[in-house]
């Protein structure tokens, strides 16, 4: 069931003008759809006699490029999570929405099923390298968040701003993934109602038809796997968050039960130039919940980031 809802969905960003692409990227596939920036059109007013750069306009009249905006979903999920929030998002930017390997239609090295922590980042990396070199403003949801938060880290450069939604990451203490794990592992399909309940604030009737799927993926090698090899090194230090230079974003679906809130306060604590944004009403994702506010927080963090022209001129 979700693999079919997948497909459709991916049609319709087909319908809409998305190109669908396939790069290889440290010998994974990686699936990606690249949504061309779509402003909405101005509203009809009477022509100027003479028109004039606006104040601060360093183009000289001419539009400026819009950002690319990378999504990088969370463990388990896939590119579609967005989908609620391509067509605002695509007003204001070039929307960039990847499968990482392992995930959705990206697949990992040949004779893999999964890949390391660390394997995952560098792959984002060389994609982030690969479709908007001169920088992007990264986004990323729960596992999602913890990957471009490390390469925020890593090459500054390659990011414009940085947006977390409900993000993990930060080694809190074993105790306080209790829960998290005791769901992850679970046999019983029942277990899946209660990941629902601490997932969303409202969780949606229909996710009922998907939960055979949900328990087949979170038991897949490409999450539990994933979460039973992760080293020390793996988990977002303090030192690394120091060293992320451009404006961030904390946004916070406050009724998020599955992950320590504890991931929250150590973002808030240690990133430099960080909004906190917490989104009553709403839980682990709020892509899915909460698109409309969300949408918004990412065109205000567009405000605070450099633009390429800025970049290229510095």
């Amino acid at each position: 069931m979700l693999e079919l809802l997948q497909r459709l969905l991916s049609l319709d960003w087909r319908r809409h003008g998305a190109a669908m692409r396939e790069v290889r990227l440290l010998r994974s596939r990686v699936w990606y759809a690249d949504f061309a920036h779509r402003p909405e059109p101005p509203a009809r007013r009477p022509r100027p006699v003479v028109a004039a750069p606006a104040v601060g306009d360093r183009t000289g009249g001419r539009a400026a490029r819009a950002p690319t905006l990378v999504l990088v979903h969370g463990l388990g999920a896939s590119a579609t999570s967005y989908y609620p929030l391509i067509p605002r998002l695509r007003r204001h930017f070039r929307v960039v929405v990847p499968d990482l390997p392992g995930h959705g239609w990206s697949r990992p090295p040949r004779g893999r099923d999964w890949l390391l922590f660390p394997e995952l980042v560098d792959v984002a990396e060389a994609f982030v390298q690969r479709i908007a070199p001169r920088g992007a403003i990264l986004v990323g949801n729960s596992m999602g968040g913890w990957i471009v938060a490390k390469l925020a880290a890593r090459r500054p450069e390659l990011a414009l701003g940085l947006a977390l939604l409900n993000p993990g990451g930060p080694a809190l203490r074993a105790e306080d993934w209790t829960d998290f794990a005791r769901i992850l592992y679970a046999e019983d399909r029942a277990v899946m109602g209660e990941y629902f309940r601490r997932l969303f604030h409202s969780p949606p009737l229909g996710l009922r038809l998907f939960t055979r799927d949900f328990q087949r993926i979170m038991r897949g090698p490409a999450v539990s796997a994933l979460v039973a090899s992760l080293a020390e090194d793996d988990f977002v230090a303090q030192e690394e968050l120091e060293r992320v230079r451009c404006p961030s974003v904390l946004a916070w679906g406050e009724s998020d039960r599955l992950i320590p809130q504890g991931c929250r306060d150590f973002y808030l604590a240690h990133l430099r130039d960080v909004r906190y944004e917490p989104i009553p009403t709403c839980g682990h994702c709020p892509q899915l919940e909460c698109p409309k506010r969300t949408a918004e927080i990412l065109v205000e963090l567009l405000a605070r980031a450099p633009s390429v022209e800025e970049i290229e001129a510095a």
